[in-house]
């Protein structure tokens, strides 16, 4: 299988002996993996220098120039395989699929996500369509191999995101129309959610960053098909009411009103689809579950995807 993993890290000297065991012990163990440091100063550079001199499948290197993208393409650069897998340094690896389409560009497959001791498997929609991607996010860092080459072609990971950047990404790879093979059959990872983690519980501790990305989306959309652009954009606009709901449900009306700032300044003062976005974050804001699934439907429903 001539695959590389690379896996950024930052400050997971507690974490990363796990999530490293799991792959070097597990079925994949042999597969090429690059460490990037990104400038961590809790002691994971020495953990590291003495797991890799007992590892020797394991390599690490430094990349100074913070954000977990940065780290990425950092490790995307050094890849001498045909394809590519991205990991995070505090989830839990189980396997990766062990065959696929070799004409493919890109591999997808489902994830579980497990908070507290709670485990569910993440809502995932084998639709390739990045209207479907804004709304549902069903490809996460974890659950999409590259071919190498054609991530490298499409710009690698977007630097400017501080945050959803696997998000992002989703979204720009199912612009770009890639040759996609969809893998339904089971979850291969856990995400583990903690107080530390990117995908941790609270919104208001982020929306502002949040909020960056989405705006950095509306960027990349502007140069696609028309009528898909024109998709993306209302599926941005009904995320972004959904944000402010989660908001709202958290207690942060302030948080929740820089929500729609947001949207005043970036779709306008009476965007289409305003309504139904309102009451989405009202539904949201209520702690009820599936604003996405409605949103979904009522955009299919209007012929929208």
């Amino acid at each position: 299988m001539d695959i590389t993993i690379v896996i950024p890290v930052y400050n997971r000297k507690a974490l990363l002996r796990h999530t490293l065991d799991c792959i070097t012990t597990g079925p994949a163990g042999g597969i090429p993996v690059i460490v990037v440091d990104n400038g961590s100063t809790d002691g994971t550079d020495k953990f590291l220098e003495s797991y890799c001199a007992s590892h020797p499948s394991v390599t690490t290197v430094s990349q100074p120039e913070r954000g977990a993208a940065a780290a990425r393409n950092k490790g995307l650069s050094l890849v001498g395989t045909e394809w590519v897998y991205f990991f995070d340094s505090d989830d839990r690896f189980e396997d990766i699929p062990h065959s696929w389409d070799s004409s493919a560009d890109m591999i997808a497959f489902p994830t579980r996500q497990k908070t507290e001791n709670k485990v569910r498997v993440r809502a995932y929609k084998p639709v390739s369509d990045p209207a479907v991607q804004i709304l549902n996010g069903m490809l996460n860092t974890i659950s999409m191999i590259f071919r190498t080459s054609w991530l490298r072609q499409i710009g690698g990971w977007n630097t400017s995101c501080r945050i959803w950047d696997d998000w992002e990404l989703g979204i720009r790879a199912l612009a770009a129309s890639p040759k996609l093979q969809w893998i339904t059959s089971k979850p291969y990872h856990t995400i583990i959610v903690h107080s530390d983690s990117l995908t941790g519980p609270s919104f208001k501790a982020r929306y502002k960053l949040q909020l960056e990305t989405i705006g950095l989306v509306l960027d990349d959309i502007r140069n696609i098909e028309p009528d898909s652009s024109a998709r993306c954009r209302k599926a941005l606009l009904l995320r972004t009411y959904i944000l402010s709901g989660k908001l709202l449900y958290e207690g942060d009306r302030n948080a929740s009103a820089a929500c729609r700032d947001f949207i005043l300044e970036h779709f306008g003062s009476k965007p289409d689809g305003r309504l139904i976005g309102r009451f989405l974050e009202q539904y949201t804001a209520m702690g009820l579950r599936g604003a996405w699934r409605i949103a979904l439907r009522y955009m299919t429903n209007r012929k929208q995807l």
